[in-house]
């Protein structure tokens, strides 16, 4: 049997975790590199090998058959010259930093998890995890403490379970009923009204307010899915510069078409790769589910997932001194009554990962530094110490607080390792893609190797470290890309 590759160039890291994946799921008695891709000696299970994330299709006697992951990339594209990352419902709202579908694929297969397994991703951002796992047919699990992202991961299993024609019935209703909501002018603001004012123009504050209104007739199932997908437009119409990761006043006009007319293209766009995944999957029951949880409390966790224990875990948690996540969300947060506009410090802050650290919780995070109030192993706290000791009079406010972020960062995720552990079950595999980082104090520049820390943490809450696989970055999408982490790496722990 030879096995082709996808017609787009590979990184490095791709073709091992496609080698370590046909070793997992077929387990060959010897294979030999082709120009096409590999030819396999053995015997082999045509389900198994449909799995493959890393090749198109295979080929055996004359008879060829398509990976499911040919077929889902291929589904709704028009390009095959590069790796298409917004197949299926993967495209529906954007997301920063949020995981590569195909490497979510390969976990599953490197670790040779059964289909009938039960996944957790305890920081689960827009669901990518999720939509992977319902591809397969698994149950999966998801936490965050974005309110965001877990509607959006939430609205994208909808979609997959909700029949495209459906939708797109809905749809047609929704532009049809459209009426500019005018009940926002003239009348006394409620805190988000007042808030959506302060970033749109009066003329497409109505447009969006009478989009929502007449989404809400809809049926239940149709409505997380529409509201997406406007959702994901509201920045480019607002007054925020839509390229900035930061809150700041756009320079450039807003677009002249229509807002409902946007609206109207991107969700026939959307709707045509749900119907594209449909015809190749059919339709999605809901097994799977996103939770509003913060996973460093172990017992709302708990509350949360009840008793399920879990057969495998994988994620990509936020980086230390993580890039401001929320402050590119806010519109949608408050658009959606998700957060109220009052409570969008707080949630930033509360973050993992996050830069927000203000007045007498800075000096609180500084004390338990100076002590390990938080238990971290050695080399953590008296690296977190020794970052300290480098800071001058030179460096600003940002980075005189690296040592505190990092500290907290590092305790923050050890109280997750411990969650985590709690959920699963002995040997259970517990895969993270995780990005270092550097930072320049005292004019001396730290690497800082978050996957070998976050491994090292990991062993002293109940987990063993495995490996650590090298991966050269992947391209993450989102705003600011140039500030993506350039190095990253797939760790491999056990529950011991």
């Amino acid at each position: 049997m030879e096995l082709c590759w996808h017609p787009y160039r590979y990184f490095p890291y791709e073709r091992e975790l496609a080698f370590r994946e046909v070793q997992s799921l077929l387990s060959p008695e010897k294979y030999i590199k082709t120009s096409k891709g590999i030819k396999l000696e053995g015997g082999f299970d045509v389900a198994a090998m449909e799995r493959l994330v890393y090749f198109a299709l295979a080929s055996t006697g004359g008879h060829v058959v398509r990976t499911m992951q040919g077929r889902l990339e291929q589904a709704g594209e028009t390009r095959s010259n590069r790796q298409a990352t917004r197949y299926s419902v993967h495209g529906l709202h954007e997301y920063k930093g949020k995981f590569n579908p195909q490497v979510v694929r390969a976990i599953l297969n490197i670790l040779d998890v059964p289909l009938g397994a039960r996944v957790l991703d305890p920081f689960c951002g827009s669901g990518t995890s999720l939509v992977e796992c319902a591809h397969l047919g698994m149950s999966a699990t998801g936490t965050d403490i974005n309110p965001l992202a877990v509607f959006v991961a939430n609205a994208k299993l909808l979609a997959l379970a909700t029949p495209a024609t459906d939708l797109s019935r809905a749809l047609q209703r929704v532009v049809r009923d459209f009426e500019p909501c005018t009940g926002t002018e003239g009348r006394m603001a409620d805190n988000r009204t007042a808030y959506l004012r302060s970033w749109f123009d009066a003329m497409v504050l109505t447009q969006i307010e009478g989009l929502r209104h007449a989404i809400e007739q809809e049926d239940v199932a149709c409505q997380p899915v529409l509201l997406t997908i406007a959702s994901n437009l509201l920045r480019e119409y607002s007054q925020q510069d839509p390229t900035d990761l930061r809150i700041r006043r756009r320079k450039t006009p807003i677009p002249q078409q229509p807002f409902i007319k946007v609206f109207e293209e991107a969700a026939n766009a959307s709707i045509a790769r749900i119907r594209s995944v449909q015809s190749e999957l059919g339709v999605i029951p809901v097994t799977s589910r996103a939770h509003l949880v913060d996973v460093t409390n172990e017992l709302a966790m708990g509350r949360s997932v009840g008793n399920v224990c879990f057969d495998v875990a994988l994620t990509s948690p936020p980086y230390a001194t993580a890039l401001p996540y929320i402050d590119t969300q806010r519109l949608s947060l408050v658009w959606l009554s998700l957060t109220p506009p009052d409570d969008i410090l707080r949630l930033e802050s509360r973050l993992v990962g996050s830069r927000e650290l203000r007045g007498a919780d800075k000096r609180g995070v500084a004390d338990l530094m100076r002590t390990n109030q938080a238990g971290l192993p050695d080399r953590q706290a008296e690296y977190c110490l020794e970052l300290n000791a480098a800071l001058s009079s030179e460096d600003g406010f940002r980075r005189r607080s690296v040592p505190v972020l990092l500290y907290r960062y590092f305790s923050s995720m050890a109280d997750a390792f411990r969650s985590v552990r709690a959920r699963v079950h002995k040997n259970a595999p517990f895969a993270l893609i995780v990005g270092g980082n550097h930072t320049v104090l005292g004019g001396r520049r730290f690497d800082i190797d978050t996957p070998q820390h976050l491994a090292e943490i990991a062993e002293t809450c109940g987990w063993s470290h495995q490996e650590s696989i090298a991966l050269q970055t992947y391209q993450r999408y989102g705003y600011h890309m140039k500030n993506a982490v350039n190095s990253e790496a797939l760790v491999i722990l056990r529950a011991s």
